[in-house]
């Protein structure tokens, strides 16, 4: 495995990309502490229409050095198993890189830019489907940036997780709760998704899936991944650190793991 953990999909590339947006007069988002609800209520974020490089497959809206992923057909997140092919060339290029392996695409039935990460994780994939079940300990997950990672309801068998995150020294704090449904069989492995319900940020989405490994003991895991903010940012600097961000978040289950073996 390589690489040692930072953070979450919660922490250092989201830490980046809202001071960005900080930066850019982000201080309209809110500032105080934002207390989180008693009974959060879904809240559907508005559509925007996007730019010409959020399109997918546009090769100038890639990162240079990694190509915008491709994956299965169906709804996203995946309900439909990856075809052969492509579950034995992400199996490849895992054996050669254990990753993470990180790029941006526009998955289907979307319109924004996610980042992307896949890596191996060392351990089954009832290990690694445990720790993005422990909605209780996702503190740990998160990482000492943020001030507080907590449940704070339940909707039916959903659970409602609330993140509140410091940045520019304090000067500014953002929050926002994120619905977790129980855990469901797609694409050939097991989806945990979590969707926005409210927050100081526009919208926020992330989808881990699980697989099975290149062997019987290690499994691969793919975080997906789009938070935006409530000002304008360079989609440049958008991709870079939702891509970063999902890596983190395979590094930091990795080393969740370990820990507790």
């Amino acid at each position: 495995m390589n690489g040692t953990a930072r953070l979450s999909p919660f922490g250092h590339g989201l830490t980046m990309l809202v001071a960005l947006a900080a930066l850019l007069g982000a201080a309209s988002c809110g500032g105080g502490d934002g207390v989180p609800p008693n009974t959060p209520s879904p809240k559907s974020a508005a559509s925007d229409t996007p730019p010409p490089s959020q399109v997918a497959g546009d090769p100038s809206a890639a990162p240079s050095s990694t190509p915008v992923q491709t994956a299965g057909e169906g709804a996203w997140p995946f309900v439909t198993a990856l075809s052969a092919q492509d579950r034995e060339a992400q199996l490849e290029r895992l054996r050669k890189d254990a990753g993470p392996i990180k790029s941006n695409w526009v998955p289907p039935g979307k319109s924004d830019r996610y980042g992307h990460a896949e890596g191996l994780i060392d351990a089954p994939i009832d290990a690694v489907r445990a720790k993005l079940l422990d909605f209780g300990r996702y503190k740990d997950l998160a990482g000492p940036k943020f001030k507080n990672v907590k449940v704070v309801d339940k909707q039916g068998q959903s659970t409602d997780v609330y993140f509140q995150l410091p940045i520019m020294k304090g000067l500014v704090t953002i929050w926002y709760v994120t619905r977790f449904p129980p855990l469901r069989a797609a694409g050939g492995g097991d989806v945990v998704e979590g969707t926005f319900v409210k927050g100081n940020i526009k919208n926020m989405h992330i989808a881990f899936t699980v697989r099975p490994g290149t062997e019987e003991k290690n499994s691969v895991l793919v975080c997906d991944l789009i938070l935006k903010p409530n000002v304008p940012a360079p989609q440049s600097a958008l991709d870079e650190e939702l891509r970063d961000a999902c890596g983190d978040a395979i590094n930091s289950l990795r080393k969740t793991i370990a820990a507790s073996h």
